[in-house]
């Protein structure tokens, strides 16, 4: 039986004993998603928490199963699109997203706030049957009959649900019939009436916030903004990334949170590969998800803006807002603060001189940022030496699994696809034993695994890949959160 499929069963169910997770995949043929299902709804964990508390066994065990099924469901896309270089350019939109010569056509689809991704407890979608909160709205999968693809979500929308009456002649009702179901709405049904309690708990703990939520694109929200004298509040996510599930579970679940969006905001939430989110990214920068930002809804610039890929603190983003409410107005003839926004470096905006300059010092130098100044006087070359790499600084050494202690079991996925699991102590170990280790697993495996002994990589936790770990290399494996953590080795 293959060794990661009993690792990541323990870390998913929170189990300790490897003999019980045996049992489980032997009964489901090595089914691992079915292993899992079987062992929750028959060791179900306590009652789950609400959207507000953050700790607990049973949030623990929810989250650890939902990264892993995540993972499995969307692996992980690392590909995201830079976006134009000069944010200040894109900023300030006037009429629509399209500008002048090709101008894009209205989006006004509801289902263009949804990605391409698979439909699941992580792409969640709208649910019409559902009571006008989506208090009942669950996990749909895909369907896998090409025949049923030619139905769409639109022809959902527009099919007629109500009861067909057959009056007499003296207008009394003698027959009261409804129309038949279609054959996508039947699959559907029959989908959720075979899901389980486990899958319909994971589903509406991680549900998107649809009660605030506006089905509209930007153009649209911002005539909305308009008339009901509300800022644009945007919400861009991707469904690879764990830190946007958390989002909808620890905040946008918050009552106060959602207090402050409905009283003060037309909310949007798209996925990054929505057709809305696609056109969102293409005229504002994002550098990491989920991205949280405010937009003017009389002239579309964006006028706040969180840190790219972090989960706002609750009570400091509610001070932010409070903050931007009483600097910022929307009522006739106020005077709002200039927004300054950051210019990222673009060469063709350069001069011909500068352009030559800058390709001079481009190829004397390592790259624009420290790059030569070749008017410096010859007595600024002599500059101390810089601190050696931290990455050139750790030296291969081998590790010993322990035996006893705080143990946990870490998965390392390097390049080519091979996966590596090894175990440390969670309290004594640090960061930096972790590459110790990988230096000495390639040095005495050149090229098993993607890369050579001599090759630079990173390590990032598959969970928050934004946070690189050689950042933190003096901090113990448990004090950066790597207990039964799944470890990404990206080559530089």
């Amino acid at each position: 039986m293959d060794d990661s499929l009993i690792t990541t069963f323990l870390a998913v169910t929170g189990a300790s004993d490897e003999s019980v997770a045996k049992q489980y995949l032997e009964i489901t043929n090595n089914d691992l998603d079915y292993a899992v299902t079987l062992y929750m709804e028959s060791n179900p964990p306590g009652a789950a928490p609400t959207s507000n508390d953050t700790h607990g066994g049973a949030r623990e065990d929810d989250e650890a199963m939902a990264q892993r099924l995540q993972q499995e469901a969307y692996g992980s896309n690392d590909d995201v699109r830079e976006a134009d270089a000069n944010i200040h350019r894109h900023e300030t939109l006037i009429d629509s997203f399209g500008g002048g010569f090709t101008p894009q056509p209205q989006m006004s689809r509801p289902t263009d706030i949804f990605g391409q991704g698979r439909v699941g407890i992580f792409n969640q979608r709208f649910d019409d049957e559902e009571n006008a909160y989506y208090n009942n709205r669950i996990q749909e999968l895909q369907d896998d009959n090409s025949e049923d693809e030619s139905y769409n979500d639109e022809d959902e929308e527009e099919e007629d649900d109500d009861d067909v009456m057959v009056l007499d002649s003296d207008g009394e009702v003698i027959e009261t019939t409804r129309p038949p179901r279609s054959r996508r709405r039947i699959a559907r049904d029959d989908r959720i009436n075979e899901l389980t309690s486990t899958q319909r708990r994971l589903a509406n703990l991680f549900r998107p916030p649809f009660d605030l939520m506006e089905r509209i694109d930007i153009d649209s929200a911002k005539i909305k903004g308009r008339e009901e004298k509300k800022w644009i509040l945007v919400n861009i996510q991707d469904s690879s990334e764990f830190g946007c599930q958390v989002l909808n579970r620890d905040f946008w679940s918050n009552s106060t949170v959602k207090n402050k969006v409905k009283e003060n905001f037309i909310f949007l939430q798209y996925q990054n590969d929505s057709p809305n989110g696609m056109s969102y990214t293409n005229f504002y920068s994002t550098n990491a998800f989920p991205h949280i930002s405010i937009l003017d809804p009389l002239t579309g610039e964006r006028v706040f803006k969180w840190i790219d890929g972090e989960i706002p603190d609750i009570e400091s983003w509610i001070d932010d807002i409070d903050k931007f409410l009483n600097k910022f107005s929307l009522l006739p003839n106020s005077k709002n603060p200039i927004i300054e926004h950051e210019h990222k470096f673009d060469p063709d905006a350069l001069t011909e001189e500068q352009q030559i300059e800058f390709a001079l010092k481009q190829s004397m130098g390592n790259s624009a940022d420290d790059a030569i100044n070749i008017d410096e006087d010859d007595t600024n070359d002599a500059e101390p030496d810089t601190l050696e790499d931290p990455f050139d600084a750790i030296k291969p050494v081998n590790h010993e699994e322990p035996s006893s202690g705080n143990v946990t079991r870490i998965q390392i996925r390097f390049p080519n696809g091979k996966r590596l699991i090894h175990k440390f102590n969670i309290d004594d170990d640090k960061v930096i034993t972790i590459y110790q280790w990988l230096k000495n697993v390639l040095q005495n495996n050149d090229d098993e695994y993607g890369l050579t002994s001599q090759d630079r990589f990173n390590l990032s936790n598959v969970s928050n890949k934004s946070f690189k770990l050689i950042e933190s290399l003096d901090s113990s494996i448990g004090q950066v959160g790597l207990k039964n953590a799944s470890i990404l080795l990206e080559k530089e």
